[in-house]
This record gives C-alpha cells, structure tokens and sequence, in this order.
C-alpha cells in the first residue's frame, strides 16, 4: 500500500483506521479518495511517531490512563463496547489508537510550543476584531420536559406543585427531564420564539406548562437567571490566548509534516489507491 523510510503500511493498520473513520474495513469498498485520506492519515502517523522517537518524546501510562479516565465518565462502559463492536474494533486496537494519537499530540505541542508566541497585542486585537465571540445571550437555568400531550404536562405540572420531585415525576411517566435530571442552562435564540418569550419572562423559583411548542408540550421550572453581557478583555483574555496558540500551533504542525515528508522517502502503491487491491491479493 504504501512504505515510509522503508517501514510499510500494513494492511491491519489500514483496515483498523478505516474502521475508526466508520468507512468499514474493505479498502477496495471505499472511493480512491477516501483510501488515499486514510492512507495519507497512517503516512502522516509513522513520520510523526518517528519524530517522536528520534526526540525521545514518550507517553507515560498515567497520561493514557488520565485520558481514557475522562473518556469513559462521558460513555457507559456498555454503550463503549458496543459502539467498538459496531466498528469492528477490538479494545485493544481503540487502546493502541488512542495511545498513538496521545503521543502524537504530546508531540507536537512539545515540539512547536517554544516556538510560539502571543503577545498582548495580539489577544487585544482579536478581542477588538471578534466582539461578537464575547457576547453571552441572557440565560436561565432550568429543569425541562418535553412532553407529547398536554394531558401529560399539565399532570406533571400537578404533581411538582404537590411537592414531587420533577425529575422522578417525569421519569414515571416515560419523559426524563433533559441533562439527566440536573438543572441545564438555557440561552435565547435556541427556542421557537413564542417558547422563548415565555420561558425568559419566568423569574427564578417559577413552574411553568404546559407550554406549546411544535415538538411538542413543555414543562419548566426555573432555578436561576443570568442577564446578557459581554466579556471584557481580561475575561476573554484566557480564551483568546488558548485559540491563537491552537492556530499557531496548527500552521506550524502543516510546515513541520512538509519537512519531515522532504526528508523521508515515501512510496505509495498506485494500484491499491487506484483499486484498493494490495500486492499479495493481486498475485493470488
């Protein structure tokens, strides 16, 4: 398929990749355009990951267990197997990726990081050119139902006003609240306007619904509320520091894979681009 320095690419590398993209694990299935993507994808990996090694960058295990960590709070244990299962993905194939992808990154943050620099002009310009980045819409923040039926709503509205929980109100009759129970923020120009005007004219401790909307019948019961405004410089400062560094960060990860492409000999196989067939297949 294609060889880096002399190293190939294996079809196992391609197919797992293919599989983690959702494009399936048959290369000759896929448009040429999308196995050159995948293949360009591995070509850049191994240049990377021999960087890495040449630097002596290492991922530790804590780094990966930390990553995995955060990952799996996000996803049942069983929705994860699962969707590997869908895939085609063996969990130690989802280990080795991600554990590349880790290093990757480490990488090349520590590579082209003490190249850049942001200045305090710089994030001043881009707070004064970006003003709108930093507006923040008035919110509230509120229990919500969606429910099919007014009957429904209203019965549910009966029930919290007679001291039930609303969370468990609702779950008994087949419409857990949104955000798992817990209070969500809600923020204008989300909503269908005529939800949204009475929604915002709700103070905080309010119950209302039901509500109509076209999904439906609404019950909410509002916690809090936060007016509109906008960040000053200082707030927005941490932010805009972070997206400059990524942009920076993202041209100079462009020009460092240019140099390490001029520097290797790559070598890809025409015919499997052209038809997906690899060599061995090819002399059966």
């Amino acid at each position: 398929m294609a060889k880096v320095n002399g190293k190939p690419v294996t079809l196992a590398a391609f197919q797992c990749r293919a599989a983690f993209m959702g494009l399936g694990g048959d290369p000759a299935l896929l448009e040429p355009e999308l196995r050159r993507a995948v293949l360009d994808g591995l070509v850049t990996r191994m240049l990377l990951l021999a960087e890495a090694a040449r630097q002596g960058i290492v991922l530790q295990p804590e780094e990966l267990a930390k990553r995995q960590e955060q990952l799996f709070s996000k996803l049942a244990p069983d929705v994860f197997k699962h969707n590997l299962a869908v895939h085609g993905i063996s969990q130690e194939q989802w280990q080795r990726e991600l554990a590349d992808q880790l290093l990757m990154e480490k990488a090349l943050r520590l590579i082209l990081r003490p190249q850049i620099r942001v200045t305090p002009k710089m994030i001043t310009d881009y707070y004064q050119g970006h003003r709108e980045e930093f507006y923040r819409p008035e919110q509230i923040l509120a229990q919500h139902a969606l429910l099919p039926n007014k009957g429904m709503a209203q019965k549910l509205v009966d029930q919290v006003q007679e001291g039930k929980d609303m969370s468990q109100a609702a779950e008994q009759m087949g419409a857990p609240l949104a955000g798992g129970g817990q209070p969500t923020w809600l923020s204008r120009g989300h909503m269908p306007p005529g939800l949204e005007a009475k929604v915002f004219a709700l103070k905080a401790g309010q119950l209302a619904g039901p509500l109509p909307s076209p999904y439906g019948f609404h019950v909410l019961r509002v916690t809090a509320k936060r007016p509109a405004s906008s960040l000053s410089l200082a707030q927005a400062a941490p932010e805009i520091q972070k997206k400059l560094v990524a942009q920076k960060q993202e041209a100079l990860a462009v020009s460092l894979l240019e140099e390490l492409k001029a520097k290797s000999v790559i070598i890809y196989d025409q015919q499997f681009l052209d038809k997906g067939q690899v060599a061995s297949a090819r002399s059966k």
